[in-house]
């Protein structure tokens, strides 16, 4: 059942649900505000990771993939 549904019934179990729901706005806000900080974080590193040349890119990622490879085992 959809909250639309529920605004029109009068059931108490429904209100209980609801209320159950409105309950967890702040944590929802907050798992928001800290989802859109992460992409900030992953925006910036892009771009910092763009402004490398060639050679420290290859060096990155050729660490990346023996830290993976070495993991795997």
């Amino acid at each position: 059942m959809t909250v639309r549904e529920t605004l029109t019934e009068t059931d108490p179990r429904d209100a209980e649900r609801l209320m159950d729901l409105v309950s967890t706005e702040v944590a929802t806000i907050d798992e928001l505000a800290a989802c859109v900080e992460r992409l900030h974080e992953v925006q910036r590193a892009k771009v910092a990771l763009s402004r490398l040349d060639s050679a420290a890119q290859r060096q990155v990622l050729d660490a990346r993939r023996r830290a993976f490879d070495g993991g795997a085992s």
